[in-house]
């Protein structure tokens, strides 16, 4: 069923797992853009802190601004850095006791899932997209554990980093604010990092790529702003001088056509003659809640892709940058069958085929990279292959990621039916891209 394609309003989410805050944004099937779930109703409160709370004594746990309460209160344990604590698998010692990291993790999300109760029900979502600031090999088996263990209604439940959910953010916006580079500077007053985002229109799809870079010139001692009135503006004055410095240094040497300030690290309106800056030739925009609106637009792509979809195709660090393919012969004519597709997740990416082979033994794949490389063709020799009567050889193709950059591929000899059993041969090479 396309999303949307029923009477009954249907949802995705998109849930941006972070170390410190974390959010929750959702599309309706009626809707063209995400609402972030905000912490208090009637306002634009979206940050939940990324921290649970064990009462004193008692085995009852508070997640996000009532842990917040509750550790400053004093009648609590603090449990923080859960995402931190679950990527090293370390038992986790609060008080007396220790506790398994994804548990605690799995706790959280579960906990802050259930605020969505003022707008939805979580029987009617269809998606959910978790995004976090990096997405390695590690943060995917994190993910697996914890979205395992919360038992969700849907089975389409997907990852991604934060520059992809930046990436989907700009699918929806304008064209006007996407003819050249995109900057998008979240800032926690710890550290700034700077997503540019770049189009390749020469392309087709339009290649779209971002660089990450980070900074920790604008870092806060205790990350809050001092609230005496004479160091609050020699602090503003600092941060705005350090900021101006690595704009004008980031913007050098191209065109920016639109920039996003993110972050709680904007909050206090600090920047003046970075601002002047920025805005001079450039649209400027503010807020905190873009990649969790990415996540729940990249939720929708996924399970109801639009036009838009089609036009761009996101290479990221995490994706596979190549299309990979075989010539066939199909009721006596030859065609392309397309393998892997470049943009797909590297830890997703994924085929299986059954072929029948013709005498040569020699079985051709096609990569195609989107990065301006040379396309190849790589020759996998299957040595020993039983030798029959032509169309009678049936071969299983199976083809999975080691890594964004190794593609290993497995040939299995299924034999004819009855009158060519299978030798069990299998053949392994792994392609380098």
């Amino acid at each position: 069923m396309l999303f949307g394609s029923s009477d009954e309003k249907r949802f995705v989410l998109g849930y941006d797992l972070g170390d410190k805050v974390s959010q929750i944004s959702y599309l309706a099937s009626d809707a063209d853009m995400p609402e972030t779930l905000s912490v208090l109703a009637g306002a634009e409160l979206y940050n939940i802190p990324t921290v649970l709370c064990k009462r004193n004594e008692v085995n009852q746990w508070f997640y996000g601004k009532e842990a917040v309460r509750h550790i400053e209160d004093g009648d609590g344990i603090a449990v923080t850095g859960l995402v931190a604590a679950a990527r090293t698998g370390k038992a986790v010692v609060v008080g007396d006791a220790e506790y398994d990291p994804i548990a605690l993790l799995t706790l959280f999300i579960k906990r802050s899932l259930s605020l969505l109760s003022m707008e939805l029900s979580l029987d009617n979502v269809d998606a959910i997209m978790f995004t976090t600031k990096s997405l390695d090999h590690r943060m995917v088996q994190v993910l697996n554990a914890v979205t395992s263990a919360l038992e969700l209604k849907t089975q389409n439940i997907f990852y991604q980093s934060h520059e992809e959910s930046f990436y989907n953010y700009m699918l929806y916006q304008p064209d006007d604010l996407m003819h050249h580079s995109i900057l998008a500077c979240d800032y926690d007053l710890d550290d700034l990092h700077v997503y540019e985002m770049n189009l390749n229109h020469n392309t087709t799809p339009v290649v779209a790529t971002i660089d990450v870079k980070s900074f920790d010139d604008l870092r806060l001692p205790n990350e809050e702003f001092p609230k005496e009135a004479p160091l609050f503006h020699k602090t503003c004055e600092r941060l705005d001088d350090e900021f101006l410095t690595i704009m004008q240094k980031v913007c050098e040497d191209r065109i920016v056509s639109t920039v996003f300030l993110l972050g709680d690290g904007f909050k206090e309106k600090w920047p003046k003659r970075s601002l002047e800056f920025l805005c001079r030739t450039r649209r400027v925009f503010q807020g905190n809640n873009m990649f969790s609106k990415g996540a729940s637009i990249a939720a929708r792509e996924r399970i109801n892709p639009s036009d838009n979809s089609k036009k761009y195709v996101f290479l990221g660090e995490d994706k596979l940058k190549s299309n990979l393919g075989m010539k066939l012969l199909k009721c006596g004519t030859e065609v392309y069958y397309a393998l892997l597709d470049a943009g797909a997740n590297w830890y997703e990416a994924g085929a299986q085929l059954e072929i029948i082979m013709d005498p040569s033994g020699i079985l051709n794949i096609e990569v195609t990279p989107l990065t301006g490389k040379m396309p190849k063709m790589v020759q996998l020799y299957l040595d020993g292959l039983e030798k029959r009567p032509e169309g009678t050889t049936r071969l299983r193709i199976t083809l999975f990621m080691n890594s964004v950059s190794e593609v290993a591929v497995k040939v299995q000899d299924l034999g004819f039916g009855e009158l060519f059993p299978s030798t069990g041969k299998v053949w392994e090479q792994v392609i380098e891209l």
